[in-house]
């Protein structure tokens, strides 16, 4: 062991130096993987699947779209339907003035 170690220490400061930056290469490579292997694992951990969250927002949107027609007959739930689709409409052109902004 001792011999490997005099024989690294007796070498050119070329490969010295390769031989740290390789090191540190594969270091990072290693630190970097364990992180996305941790943060996939925890996030996948945490969240739904993406199967059940487009299924829960089918269901919601036909839930809503059975209690507007239901309700539609008072006036006070015209007027509710009217506002949120006015506050979505709102909310897509908002976004949009900001995808123009961005590409500009």
């Amino acid at each position: 062991m001792m011999q490997k170690l005099r024989k690294l220490n007796q070498g050119s400061l070329l490969q010295r130096t390769l031989l740290h930056v390789v090191l540190f290469v594969l270091g990072s490579a290693s630190v970097v993987t364990l992180a996305s292997v941790l943060l996939v694992s925890t996030a996948k951990a945490v969240l739904p699947p993406h199967d059940t969250t487009e299924t829960d927002a089918d269901k919601a949107d036909q839930e809503q779209e059975e209690g507007s027609d239901a309700d539609s007959s008072s006036p006070e739930a015209a007027a509710g339907a009217a506002g949120a689709q006015s506050k979505t409409k709102a909310l897509a052109r908002l976004g949009n003035r900001r995808e123009s902004a961005v590409a500009r």
